[in-house]
C-alpha cells in the first residue's frame, strides 16, 4: 500500500490553491447553511459532506470529457468540478429547475453538462454503472477517465466486489475512492471494512490522510494518472472525518463520545488547509476571515434566491418516466418463409451490428464458438470480438454495466442466460434503469435492450429454468417490457428497442425459440403497446402471449366445433394496448386470460382489474372475466410438477365452456365479488407426456422413440445408425446418433430384446416424441409401465359440472338489470363484541356471524330482500326465508351456505346453526339453495376492503362486506381515525328500487354498528 500521509510535493500555483480554499469553504458553509434551514423548517432533509471536503482535490486532475460517480458526501468534489452553490439550493429545496426536478434527495448530484452521474440511494449501486461509462472510453479509444466514490461501508456491497474484479479484468480507465470516516450511521466499521480483514490486496490501494489536502492531490495525481495511461483501475483509501450527523434525521451524540466528538476536529481539512496556506504566505488571517465572511453571504442569498423560484408540477409527475416514440428506420432484416425465433434474434442481432456502430453485445457465453446457450448471438465475436463479449457469472455486473454504457453514449444489447437468473441484478434494475430517465428529469437516458429467455413448458427446468417473470417488471415504472411470439416480431422488437431511449426487456419464450414457424410478413420496427390480433371473432376475447400463444392455437384447434373466439396476443406488456383489448371485449362481451406467470400480482389481473374500470367494458360483460393461470407455485423438476402447475389445453378449454356454455360459474352463482374468476393450474392435468418411450406392459415389444432434446429443441437429424434390425440389444446400448443445432448425442434403449425394425433413416429429420425403432422384448422380460402422472378424467368432469348453471338459471340472467350502491359502516361494535365473547372463556364469535345477524335482521324489515325470484316473479313467504353465504371451495371453487329459515332463528340459537351450516358446505354436504333470498360475500380474508359482487338468481341481491380498516374519525379533535368497513350491495332493479336498497343497507349499517349480543 502506497501511504500519502505527508505531502510530497505542493500545488501548482498560489492561485489554484486559494481557489481550491474557496471551494471547500462553499462546501462548508453552504452544509451550514442547509443545517440551520432544516432548524427553521425550510427544508425537508439535509446530508453532509463537513470532513470530506479534502476529496475536492482530486477534481482538480479531471478533464472536461472525464465522467464523475460521486457518492452523496461529495459536496465539495462536484463544487470543485463545476456545479454552481445555487444548484445545489435548487436540489436542497427541491425546486422545479434543479438537476432532479425535485425528485432526488440532496446529496444525490447530478449534472449531464459536466459528466456528473445521477446518484442513487442504495449505497454502491453507482459502482457497476461507471465501470460501463469507463468501458464506453475504452471501446471508443479516448484517454478519458471516470472517478467513482463511496463511503467505506458501502465497500460491503456486492457490487463494489463486481465493479473491482470487472474493471481489473477489462482493465478499465476508473479511479475508485473510498471515503473512510469509520461509521455506518451508528456502526463503527474500523475493524470490518474490507482493507481491514484483508479481503482487499493492500498493495493495490493508495491510503491517504484525507485531513491533508496536500496528500489527498498528490494521491489523485498518481490515480488519475495510471488510469488515464491505460494501466488499469487505480484505488485511493482516503481517511476522513464525519463531522456531522449522519443526516438531519441523526443525533450522533446518542452513539459516539464526546472527546471523540471533540478531537476529530483537530483533523478539519479546511483548517489545516487554511493554515498552511497562510503559512506559505498565499494568504493572511485578515483575508481568510474577509474570504469566509464574503462566502458565507453568497451561500445565503444563493439559498434566499433559489427558496423562491418555481416548486415542481404535479402535472409533471409523469414526466420524463420514459421518452416519445421515435421514428424509427425500417428494419434491414429480412426472414424466410418460415423459420424459428432463434434465427430471427440472430438475424437482427447481426444487422444490428452492422447498421448501429454503438450497439455492444455482453453476456454469459454469448461469444463463438458457443454463441450463446440458445445460438442467438452465433458469429457476432467472430465479426466484432470488441463488441460482442463473454460477461463473468455476476447478473448484476451484466445489468449494471448495461446502464453505465448507455448513460455514456452506446447501446447495450446484453444477455441474461436465463429470466430465472435476473434476480442478483435486481437492485440494478429497479433503482438505475427504471429511475435514470425520471430521476434526472430527462437529463440522463438509458437507452438498452435486456434479453432472456423466458417460461416452461420444457420438461426438467425445474424452479430455475421456467420462470416467465412479466409480472415482475411490468410493475416497475419506467421499464418497456415485450414477449413476442412469432419471428417477425422478436424481429421488429428488438429493432425497435435498439432505436430507442429507454430500457426495454426483451423475453424469449423458450418453448417457441425451436420451434419453426411460418413468417406471416416482412419484418416491421413494432411500436410498443399494440397487440396482434390473431384473428377476429364475436362470441369471446382471448388473450394471451409467450409460449401460451401456441398452446391457445391448439386448444382452438382441437375443439370438436369451431368458435367465433377473437384471440389477442397481448405481446408488448408494459406499456399495452388498452383500446385493443377494450374494443374487443365491447364486441364480445366475454373475457378470457391465459398466463403462464403466477396469478397473484399478475399482467392476468392487471388487465381484468383495469378493463372493469371503464364502465362501458363493464356494462358490456355478460359473464366476468376469467383468467387460466399458473397458481402461485413454483414448478418442480420432475415433469408431473411442471404440467400439473402450468396452464394446459384441457383447463382452457374447460374456461371456454365455461364463458360460452355455461355464462357463469359457481362463484357467481354463490353471490361472489369477484371481478374475475381463476382458473389456476393446480390440478394435474388429464395426461403428462414425460416419458421419451412408449410401452405396454401386455405387450411383446416396445417402440422407443426421439427423447426430450433440451432447452426447447424440437428437432434433430440422425446423423448415424448404430443398430440393425435383427441385431441384440441391451439396455443402455446406442441405438443412433442426432445431431441438433447444439449437440450430438446418441439415443440409447432402456430395454433388452431384439431390434425389429426402424421408423426411421440416417439423415432424417425427426422431431420429440417420434417412433424411432420397435424392439422384440427379451422373453421373461416385460418394459415397466411408466407414470405418466395422470389424474382421472373425473376430476376434469367435476370442474365442469361445479361451473354449470342451468338453462333456467340463463334465462333468469339474461334479465337481470344490475344496480349497485355502497356504505362504509363502522366496526367497533362487533370488533369489541368479539373480544369480549373471547375473554368469556366460551366460543368465540366470529364477525361473519354477528353481520350474518344483522343482515338477517334487516330482512326480517324489508320484504323484497327476503324475497326470490321464481319463474320470472318475485315469491314471498312471510312465514320464512333463508340466507346464502358464499364459501370458498378447494380447487377455486365457490358454493353457497345456506342458513334455512333464518328469520325464525333467536340469536342464542343462531350462531350454532350458521357454524353449521357453513361447515356442511365446506365438507360437501351441500343443501338446496334455490330458497336463498339474499346471500353475504366477503373477501376480508384476503384484505379485499370493497368489491362489487354479482347477484344471480334466484337471489334479489348480493351484499359484499369488506376486509376493516382505518379512516380519520370525524368527530375525533386530535386527529385519531375510526375502523370501518365497506358495504357494497347489488341487487336486481327489476324488483328492488334505489331508495329501498338504501333503506336496506343503512338499516344493515345500523344493526352492524349498534351490534349486542342479544
Amino acid at each position: 500500500m502506497t501511504d500519502l500521509t505527508s505531502p510530497q510535493t505542493v500545488l501548482p500555483s498560489a492561485e489554484v490553491r486559494l481557489s481550491l480554499l474557496k471551494v471547500l469553504w462553499r462546501s462548508r458553509l453552504g452544509d451550514l447553511r442547509e443545517q440551520s434551514l432544516i432548524r427553521q423548517g425550510k427544508g425537508w432533509f439535509h446530508i453532509s459532506g463537513m470532513g470530506h471536503e479534502s476529496i475536492a482535490a482530486i477534481a482538480l486532475h479531471l478533464k472536461a470529457d472525464d465522467y464523475a460517480f460521486p457518492y452523496y458526501r461529495d459536496r465539495a468534489f462536484c463544487l470543485q468540478r463545476g456545479i454552481a452553490d445555487y444548484e445545489v439550493a435548487l436540489a436542497f429545496y427541491a425546486k422545479r429547475a434543479s438537476s432532479s426536478g425535485g425528485r432526488q434527495l440532496t446529496g444525490h448530484f447530478s449534472d449531464r453538462a459536466l459528466n456528473i452521474w445521477s446518484h442513487p440511494s442504495p449505497v454502491g449501486a453507482h459502482l457497476l454503472p461507471a465501470c460501463g461509462a469507463a468501458w464506453g472510453m475504452q471501446l471508443d479509444g479516448k484517454k478519458n477517465v471516470v472517478y467513482a466514490s463511496l463511503g467505506e461501508a458501502s465497500a460491503r456491497q456486492g457490487d463494489f466486489f463486481e465493479a473491482v474484479c470487472f474493471a481489473k479484468e477489462r482493465k478499465l480507465p476508473i479511479v475508485f475512492v473510498v471515503e473512510d470516516n469509520r461509521i455506518a450511521i451508528s456502526t463503527s466499521t474500523q475493524r470490518t471494512n474490507p482493507l481491514a480483514l484483508g479481503v482487499l490486496d493492500k498493495s493495490e490501494w493508495i491510503r491517504v490522510d484525507g485531513s491533508s489536502v496536500q496528500s489527498v492531490y498528490e494521491a489523485g495525481a498518481e490515480a488519475v494518472g495510471r488510469a488515464r495511461a491505460g494501466e488499469g483501475p487505480a484505488f485511493i483509501w482516503c481517511d476522513v472525518e464525519r463531522f456531522s450527523n449522519h443526516s438531519s434525521a441523526d443525533d450522533q451524540r446518542m452513539y459516539r463520545a464526546a472527546d471523540e466528538l471533540e478531537a476529530m476536529h483537530e483533523r478539519d481539512p479546511i483548517a489545516v488547509y487554511q493554515k498552511q496556506l497562510i503559512d506559505d504566505g498565499v494568504l493572511t488571517e485578515e483575508a481568510a476571515s474577509e474570504l469566509e465572511k464574503t462566502i458565507r453571504e453568497e451561500i445565503r442569498q444563493a439559498y434566499q434566491k433559489a427558496s423562491e423560484q418555481e416548486d415542481p408540477r404535479a402535472s409533471e409527475c409523469n414526466y420524463e418516466l420514459v421518452g416519445p416514440e421515435l421514428d424509427v428506420p425500417a428494419p434491414t432484416v429480412e426472414l424466410p418463409d418460415s423459420c424459428r425465433m432463434l434465427d430471427a434474434v440472430n438475424r437482427v442481432l447481426h444487422s444490428a451490428m452492422d447498421k448501429l456502430p454503438n450497439v455492444v453485445f455482453f453476456g454469459e457465453d454469448i461469444a463463438d464458438p458457443k454463441g450463446g446457450v440458445f445460438n442467438l448471438t452465433k458469429g457476432l465475436s467472430t465479426k466484432d470480438p470488441a463488441r460482442a463479449v463473454n460477461s463473468p457469472l455476476a447478473e448484476s455486473t451484466i445489468m449494471g454495466v448495461s446502464v453505465g454504457l448507455a448513460s455514456y453514449g452506446k447501446r447495450p444489447c446484453f444477455e441474461i442466460q436465463f429470466v430465472d437468473f435476473i434476480y442478483p441484478g435486481w437492485n440494478q434494475l429497479v433503482s438505475n434503469m427504471a429511475t435514470l430517465r425520471w430521476r434526472s428529469f430527462g437529463a440522463w437516458k438509458c437507452p438498452l435492450v435486456i434479453y432472456a429467455p423466458c417460461g416452461g413448458y420444457l420438461p426438467g427446468g425445474a424452479l430455475w429454468h421456467s420462470q416467465s417473470g412479466e409480472g415482475s417488471f411490468a410493475h416497475i415504472p419506467g421499464i418497456r417490457v415485450v414477449v413476442p411470439s412469432t419471428p417477425e416480431d422478436v424481429a421488429g422488437y428488438f429493432w425497435t428497442a435498439l432505436h430507442g431511449e429507454d430500457p426495454t426487456i426483451i423475453l424469449l419464450p423458450k418453448h417457441l425459440m425451436w420451434a419453426e414457424q411460418k413468417v406471416q410478413g416482412a419484418v416491421k420496427a413494432l411500436p410498443l403497446g399494440e397487440a396482434r390480433v390473431v384473428h377476429e371473432g364475436n362470441l369471446l376475447t382471448l388473450v394471451t402471449w409467450g409460449n401460451c400463444v401456441e398452446l391457445v392455437e391448439e386448444t382452438l384447434e382441437g375443439l370438436d366445433t369451431p368458435l367465433d373466439i377473437e384471440l389477442i396476443d397481448l405481446r408488448s406488456i408494459s406499456p399495452w394496448d388498452r383500446e385493443t383489448l377494450s374494443r374487443s371485449v365491447r364486441k364480445t362481451g366475454r373475457l378470457l386470460v391465459v398466463q403462464e406467470d403466477n396469478i397473484s400480482a399478475s399482467v392476468g389481473q392487471m388487465i381484468v382489474s383495469e378493463l372493469c374500470g371503464d364502465a362501458s367494458v363493464l356494462g358490456a360483460l355478460k359473464s366476468p372475466p376469467v383468467i387460466v393461470s399458473k397458481a402461485d407455485v413454483h414448478v418442480g423438476f420432475n415433469p408431473i410438477y411442471e404440467y400439473a402447475a402450468l396452464p394446459d389445453r384441457e383447463r382452457i378449454a374447460s374456461a371456454i365452456e365455461r364463458l360460452l356454455s355455461t355464462a357463469l360459474s359457481t362463484s357467481l352463482e354463490a353471490g361472489a365479488a369477484t371481478s374475475a374468476t381463476t382458473v389456476a393450474a393446480s390440478a394435474e392435468p388429464d395426461t403428462i407426456s414425460m416419458s421419451t418411450t412408449s410401452s405396454n406392459s401386455a405387450s411383446a415389444s416396445k417402440t422407443i422413440t426421439v427423447p426430450i432434446l433440451g432447452e426447447g429443441i424440437r428437432v434433430a437429424r440422425v446423423v448415424s445408425v448404430l443398430k440393425q434390425p435383427g441385431d441384440t440389444i441391451q439396455a443402455d446400448d446406442a441405438l443412433c446418433e442426432v445431431e441438433t443445432d447444439k449437440a450430438v448425442f446418441p439415443i440409447e434403449s432402456d430395454v433388452d430384446g431384439v431390434l425389429t425394425e426402424w421408423k426411421v433413416a440416417e439423415d432424417d429429420e425427426v422431431s420429440v416424441g417420434q417412433d424411432l425403432v420397435v424392439v422384440q422384448l427379451k422373453a421373461g422380460s416385460v418394459a415397466a409401465p411408466v407414470d405418466t402422472g395422470s389424474a382421472p378424467a373425473e376430476a376434469y368432469d367435476h370442474m365442469k359440472k361445479a361451473a354449470g348453471l342451468s338453462m333456467e338459471a340463463i334465462k333468469q340472467l339474461e334479465g337481470i338489470v344490475p344496480a349497485t350502491i355502497d356504505m362504509t359502516c363502522r366496526w367497533e361494535a362487533v370488533r369489541d363484541a368479539r373480544l369480549r365473547s373471547k375473554e368469556a372463556g366460551g366460543p368465540t364469535l366470529s364477525t361473519a356471524t354477528m353481520t350474518a345477524w344483522a343482515v338477517v335482521q334487516a330482512m326480517r324489515k324489508h320484504e323484497r330482500f327476503a324475497s326470490f325470484i321464481r319463474g320470472g316473479e318475485l315469491m314471498h313467504d312471510p312465514a320464512r326465508f333463508d340466507l346464502g353465504v358464499a364459501v370458498a371451495l378447494p380447487g377455486d371453487v365457490l358454493e353457497t351456505a345456506v342458513v334455512k329459515e333464518a328469520n325464525m332463528l333467536g340469536w342464542a340459537d343462531f350462531p350454532e346453526v350458521f357454524n353449521e351450516s357453513l361447515r356442511q358446505t365446506r365438507h360437501g354436504e351441500i343443501v338446496s339453495k334455490n330458497r336463498v333470498s339474499l346471500t353475504i360475500s366477503s373477501m376480508g380474508a384476503y384484505s379485499v376492503r370493497s368489491a362489487i359482487p354479482v347477484v344471480v338468481p334466484p337471489s334479489v341481491a348480493t351484499l359484499f362486506i369488506g376486509a376493516p380498516y382505518q379512516l380519520p374519525d370525524p368527530k375525533s379533535k386530535d386527529g385519531g381515525t375510526m375502523e370501518v368497513v365497506s358495504l357494497v350491495l347489488t341487487f336486481d332493479h327489476r324488483w328492488v328500487n334505489g331508495v329501498g336498497a338504501a333503506a336496506f343497507l343503512s338499516d344493515v349499517r345500523k344493526g352492524i354498528e349498534r351490534f349486542k349480543e342479544a
